[in-house]
């Protein structure tokens, strides 16, 4: 009993200093709690990770992804009037990436891997700059976002191929998760429509003055429906997560501070768990092991050249130079969130093996910390110009 207080008393000292760190050498929270993970499980506890602690881990995977969907906001993308480019930069990288990976010699799976596209440390590095209005700003949000959830669906997609291979089988279950979702659709609307009839309750919950946080429980409640619904049609739990998250966010536009009590229940509590959870289950034998860190890095250079040419190739229907598309390839390519999530599906299907993941691991850590840092250089004017 006291070594699992003291376990846990340590991750959470953790999960405290790490985001002044993380402030003080510019560097995302989340690659310094899966770098904390590894010294912490590998070097100082010297021990397996805690089967308690696996289940705080899966409940902030299925937080984080819940999040992730409520950032995505399709109304305002429609309304750019560029979604079709962007959803077209993320085809290309999906699907020229993955062959590319097999002319290699490489899996399929780990070209989708690198494909990955994710606004987890898109949206904070642009606030830091200032650039999180201006136009190239709205456009690397666009970019992002639509990548993330067409990255969610690539998956989904996998996953029931995994399990079903192209059978009627495999599309039942992706017609079951449509249908599971269209009615959970319609039950968050009919929920909106009675809380319209009662507006001051509305505003107590999403204003901050609700003693109980009746609203953060029913959001919390939410996303792990969704995990179950996703669970109940043969899915990732978390991609179902995901989904939830989207739906909420479409459903109740208006969030007010309610949106930021969600975002702190979960970047103050669950979801560290999760990415030092990630750290907890690499394999720090795998950093003597030359190999590992030789892919990490060309995986790390693959991960660019993903985002690269469709950017290069789309920039003029997007409305952008060709320096602003160098700058954008290299914000969206560090996708820490998505490629952990990649790996760790994949691993669960024994797609790749714990190797492999665990140079996936390590990419996503580069990237995160390389090319956000590069972007930050080129672009250190541009907030000024933009203003």
């Amino acid at each position: 009993m006291l070594e699992n207080q003291t376990s846990f008393l340590m991750i959470l000292c953790g999960a405290m200093v790490i985001p002044f760190l993380g402030r003080r050498f510019r560097i995302p929270s989340a690659a310094l709690e899966i770098v904390f993970g590894v010294v912490l499980f590998n070097l100082i506890l010297r021990q397996r990770v805690p089967e308690w602690f696996e289940l705080l881990r899966e409940i902030g995977f299925i937080y984080l992804m819940f999040i992730a969907g409520m950032e995505l906001d399709l109304r305002q993308i429609r309304k750019s009037g560029k979604s079709v480019w962007y959803v077209l930069v993320a085809l290309l990288s999906f699907t020229i990436t993955p062959l590319v990976f097999v002319y290699l010699g490489q899996p399929f799976y780990l070209g989708v891997s690198v494909a990955m596209i994710s606004g987890g440390i898109v949206i904070p590095v642009l606030r830091e700059l200032g650039l999180i209005k201006t136009p190239l700003g709205q456009q690397i949000v666009g970019v992002s976002l639509t990548g993330e959830l067409l990255s969610i669906l690539v998956l989904t997609f996998i996953d029931a191929y995994h399990k079903h291979g192209l059978t009627m089988m495999a599309g039942m279950e992706l017609v079951k998760l449509t249908v599971l979702f269209g009615l959970a659709f319609v039950v968050l609307k009919v929920l909106y429509v009675l809380v319209w009839w009662n507006p001051e309750r509305v505003r107590m919950v999403m204003e901050s003055e609700d003693p109980v946080e009746e609203g953060i429980r029913t959001v919390i409640t939410l996303a792990f429906a969704g995990g179950l619904l996703a669970s109940l049609a043969g899915i990732e739990p978390i991609l179902g997560s995901f989904i939830a998250g989207m739906i909420f966010s479409y459903v109740f536009r208006s969030k007010g501070k309610f949106e930021e009590k969600i975002n702190a229940v979960g970047f103050g509590f669950f979801i560290p768990f999760f990415f030092i959870g990630v750290g907890g289950q690499f394999n720090i034998d795998f950093l003597m092991y030359p190999p590992t860190i030789t892919t990490a890095l060309y995986l790390t250079l693959a991960v660019l050249a993903s985002n690269l040419p469709p950017l290069l190739l789309l920039a003029r229907p997007l409305g952008i130079s060709f320096m602003d598309a160098g700058r954008m390839s290299l914000l969206i390519s560090a996708p820490l969130s998505m490629i952990v999530v990649a790996g760790t599906i994949g691993e669960k299907m024994r797609i790749l093996s714990p190797a492999m993941n665990g140079a996936l691991v390590l990419t996503a850590l580069f990237a995160s910390i390389i090319y956000p840092s590069f972007f930050r250089v080129l672009t250190k004017r541009l907030a000024p110009e933009s203003t």
